[in-house]
């Protein structure tokens, strides 16, 4: 074959190439592949408001090019062990409590103290407020792709219903934390704590009076069918985030670091946190709709409990005064919440 024939043949297949290969870029060797782990089921609310909408839009931005597989029921990692499966890279990308690492994200346990926020949305506005000069330094090993809240810790009662804060005194009431623990006994409730799985059949059998827990559970613990009052306490809420690998991050090609970025954004860890609170609004809906009376405290009685509370509060900041500026990080949550109402 002449030497022009080549060159025209070479030309014709690189025309091919482009055509076929530029066009489809999830063609082999391709496509970037990262995990995403979490805990709760297919079913849950943000495995379906929030990683599937995530994984589907990074896929979409990158025309198919970065591929993130969501591995969930703990698969890669419980609530406890997450954090290291993500830093050791068993998940490139995975679902973070930091309440369940005690020690490990140290200032962000500023939002475990009570009465201080009114719903997962109003928590998440204020993460994102104080997040860059307050709780940085908390995340440095790790890529932040967004933050959330579940919903705030309500009661919920079998018997007796709690209309005042004089109701509370002697009831045994599950607790699932230590901050709620304190804030229980020092509203003279008897907490009791025990994973949110025993709670069904433990109020059943009369072990407890009560749950402190949000109204999400109704539905997701089957505690519809037994409570049979809930009263709004609003007591906390529970900080969530969405963390990444670092070194995986900083491996990544810029088109995909910025299909991330545009996806796990402030207004998305907001989307997510809204998801939960619609989600618990869906549950009082249908308990009211079995029966289930609902109660609000007065003002009085909230004013009264954030008195007794603030001790924690106090507490929160002497604990932890030696290790990072906490009376600097209290003051700055309080003014947030404040300010994003």
């Amino acid at each position: 074959m002449k030497k022009g024939s080549y060159l025209g043949l070479i030309v014709v297949l690189a025309s091919v190439f482009v055509l076929l290969g530029w066009n489809q870029p999830c063609r082999a060797g391709k496509v970037i592949e990262l995990k995403l782990a979490h805990f709760m089921s297919p079913m849950h609310v943000q495995h379906r408001k929030a990683f599937v909408p995530f994984a589907e839009k990074v896929a979409k931005l990158t025309n198919g090019r970065v591929k993130i597989k969501i591995y969930p029921g703990g698969t890669l990692g419980n609530p406890k062990t997450m954090v290291d499966a993500i830093r050791t890279g068993i998940t490139d990308i995975g679902f973070v409590l930091p309440e369940y690492i005690p020690g490990r994200f140290k200032r962000s346990s500023v939002f475990e103290l009570p009465f201080i926020f009114h719903s997962a949305t109003h928590v998440t506005e204020v993460t994102y407020a104080v997040y860059k000069d307050y709780l940085a330094p908390d995340y440095k090993d790790f890529k932040v792709l967004w933050f959330l809240s579940a919903p705030l810790t309500q009661l919920m009662t079998v018997k007796k219903p709690v209309k005042s804060l004089a109701d509370l005194k002697g009831l045994r009431i599950r607790s699932a934390s230590a901050t709620e623990t304190e804030g229980l006994k020092l509203l003279g409730a008897n907490p009791i704590g025990m994973p949110i799985s025993e709670v069904s059949i433990s109020l059943q059998k009369g072990v407890i009076e009560g749950v402190f827990t949000p109204f999400a559970a109704l539905k997701a613990h089957k505690l519809i069918d037994i409570v049979k009052y809930m009263t709004e306490f609003d007591y906390n809420g529970a900080l969530m985030c969405v963390l990444m690998n670092k070194r995986k991050w900083d491996s990544l090609p810029d088109f995909a670091k910025k299909a991330i970025d545009q996806v796990a954004n402030k207004e998305f860890g907001i989307a997510a946190a809204k998801a939960f609170d619609e989600e618990d609004g869906e549950n009082v809906a249908a308990a009211k709709a079995k029966g289930i009376k609902l109660f609000k405290l007065s003002e009085a009685d909230r004013k009264e409990m954030r008195k007794r509370l603030s001790h924690i509060w106090e507490k929160w900041v002497k604990k932890n005064a030696g290790r990072f500026p906490a009376r600097k990080i209290l003051d700055a949550t309080l003014a947030a919440a404040k300010a994003n109402p």
